[in-house]
């Protein structure tokens, strides 16, 4: 238990487990509600992530919470693209592109790569017994 802000409204909270107060709660709650019958119904199973912004008036920051909550899963409507948490990018799957997370692991490997320049250049010695 830990006495916090609510990260939607500001209100002060006792926080449990979640990172929203009970009213906030009660209104994500509401509003996944409410994308979930919207997207369940056929004919809007090729909506997009805009046009279910739009019908249900549930904020798309909102939507892709959902999304990453793992509570809606995108594969299941061919459309839904979220926006990369890196670059922006359109996307169906995690939280970053491909783009991004090849970018990323080309700059680890550079950074392991000059650490290991530099431990050789530091040099060693041998002593004999």
């Amino acid at each position: 238990m830990e006495l916090t802000n609510c990260s939607e409204c500001g209100k002060l909270y006792v926080q449990y487990v979640r990172d929203t107060c009970d009213a906030c709660y009660v209104n994500e709650e509401k509003q996944y509600e409410a994308v979930y019958k919207f997207i369940r119904r056929s004919e809007n199973r090729l909506a997009t992530l805009m046009e279910t912004h739009i019908k249900t008036g549930v904020p798309e920051k909102t939507i892709i919470k959902f999304i990453h909550q793992g509570r809606i899963r995108v594969k299941d409507f061919p459309n839904f693209a979220y926006p990369c948490d890196g670059c922006g990018a359109p996307m169906t799957d995690g939280r970053l592109c491909q783009v991004c997370k090849d970018s990323i692991k080309k700059d680890l490997d550079l950074e392991d790569l000059i650490r290991q320049k530099q431990a050789e250049m530091r040099g060693s010695y041998y002593t004999e017994k």
